[in-house]
């Protein structure tokens, strides 16, 4: 073959591993790499070889625990909105009265004073409704707790929303959402 042959042949070959890759939605380094496997193997095993290089190099599945922990945390989120609703930031301006302009402003004070707490739902943030008095301020018990739970590092706006409707030990077994009316400092001890 000439020298102008070898070239052209590259440049034929370039041109394919760009289609390849494009239309495979990969990069053109793997479309190289499994050409080069392709090449040297034959068979079943070339078909093998051709399925490893096209995996990704590392490849992290999570255990079934993991995947079981993350379920009954979905279901748990799921039934705390069910049970309690949620508001949107707007919806608590409205229920407590507010004629501020930002209907927004109201509760991101509350949220950043430790008052309530706001959960992130796909790109929005919702505010659970048990943390609302019926004239729509936040309950003061929760936010003694808020500012407890808060106190901790780490403890996320889902985890400090959901420890309000779990069972608690040293609630004997009830939950701090029930006894929010009832016993408020019983509810910031188990905090």
């Amino acid at each position: 073959m000439t020298i102008t042959g070898m070239i052209t042949s590259i440049m034929i070959e370039a041109d394919v591993i760009e289609r390849v890759a494009e239309e495979a939605e990969v990069e053109p380094d793997q479309v190289e790499r499994v050409l080069e496997t392709w090449r040297t193997l034959s068979g079943e095993r070339r078909f093998g070889d051709l399925i490893e290089r096209l995996m990704p190099e590392r490849l992290e599945v999570p255990t079934p625990a993991v995947v079981l922990q993350a379920r009954r945390n979905a279901e748990a989120r799921t039934a705390l909105l069910g049970e309690f609703g949620a508001l949107r930031s707007a919806e608590v301006a409205e229920l407590a009265g507010s004629r501020a302009a930002n209907r927004a402003a109201l509760a991101n004070r509350w949220r950043a004073e430790n008052r309530v707490v706001a959960v992130p739902v796909g790109d929005e943030l919702l505010y659970p409704g048990f943390q609302f008095t019926p004239e729509g301020r936040p309950d003061p018990a929760v936010g003694a707790a808020l500012a407890i739970l808060r106190s901790r590092p780490g403890v996320s706006d889902w985890q400090a929303a959901l420890w309000f409707v779990g069972a608690n030990g040293w609630l004997g077994g009830r939950r701090p959402v029930d006894l929010l009316d009832e016993d408020p400092g019983a509810v910031e001890a188990a905090a």
